[in-house]
């Protein structure tokens, strides 16, 4: 496996030349400057991307995609695609495989996808992104073994995002159903308690009780924790700067994610990312 940085990036990497059966060709996290730009290009297995940060405007077989924050865009195989433009700076993870060693470890995701391009929100794939990120880019024992439950773990992900809506199990509040999932989904977005209520229609304070209730946390803490999810991944495995890293985490300055990171980890962005034991 070879791992690179591509001339031109902000920050990140393209991984390829996998072995084994994963399944995985190649992978990666980009952080783009508004001046990058990617060729046509196509592929003999599927390519999926996820749009972290910033909007792009993509063209697959000829026709136009816009894709948001949290918005999934899968190109099936032989399918000519290109970032058409500058799009400002923006941060997405990408990955092309091939779902039949997937299909083989795991049958029950051999239901056919769709022959065309998908384009639709999936903010829920960013843990299954992130872990493969993971595993590409940290020296783990059992690295074929994590490799491929990486890999698996995030075709299981698409898949359930092509499926019918899952049916919540445990009953929640709708009203903080919908605030947890813009929390889960939309961490790098600066949330206020009013911008929240007006999502559910519901008052501030009584929004805050409810969440507080069935949660056990308020949701800026609940936000804050998100969030430093997210920056303990990024500082293992990408070299963004912590100033960069505040900013699209959606902090207002390196010193105010710097805080928070303390409170909640016991210990600063810096010593944590040159830490040896993390």
């Amino acid at each position: 496996m070879s791992l690179h940085r591509p001339s031109g990036l902000r920050a990140g990497f393209h991984a390829e030349g996998f072995a084994g059966e994963s399944g995985l060709l190649h992978a990666g996290e980009q952080w783009v400057p508004e001046q990058f730009l990617i060729e046509p290009h196509e592929h003999p297995v599927w390519e999926i991307y996820l749009q972290q940060h910033g909007s792009t405007h993509w063209v697959a077989g000829g026709e136009s995609y816009v894709l948001h924050p949290g918005y999934l865009f899968a190109v099936p195989p032989g399918v000519t695609h290109h970032l058409a433009g500058r799009s400002g700076n923006h941060h997405f993870y990408f990955a092309a495989i091939d779902r039949e060693p997937v299909v083989r470890r795991q049958p029950a995701l051999a239901l056919p996808w769709p022959k065309t391009v998908v384009h639709r929100e999936a903010g829920e794939l960013t843990h299954a992104f992130a872990q493969l990120v993971r595993e590409v880019t940290t020296r783990y024992e059992y690295a074929d073994t994590g490799l491929t439950l990486a890999v698996d773990h995030l075709m299981l992900a698409v898949s359930r995002c092509l499926a019918p809506a899952a049916v919540p199990q445990l009953a929640m509040h709708p009203a903080v159903r919908t605030v947890k999932r813009l929390l889960d989904q939309e961490f790098h977005e600066r949330w206020t308690l009013r911008e929240l209520g007006d999502r559910t229609g519901l008052a501030p304070a009584y929004l805050a009780e409810l969440f507080t209730t069935e949660l056990g946390q308020p949701p800026h803490r609940y936000l804050n924790e998100r969030r430093i999810e997210r920056a303990r991944q990024l500082l293992e495995t990408s070299a963004i700067t912590i100033t960069a890293l505040a900013v699209s985490l959606g902090f207002s300055s390196s010193q105010h994610f710097a805080r928070v990171f303390r409170q909640l980890t016991g210990t600063t962005p810096t010593a944590f990312r040159s830490s040896p034991a993390r």
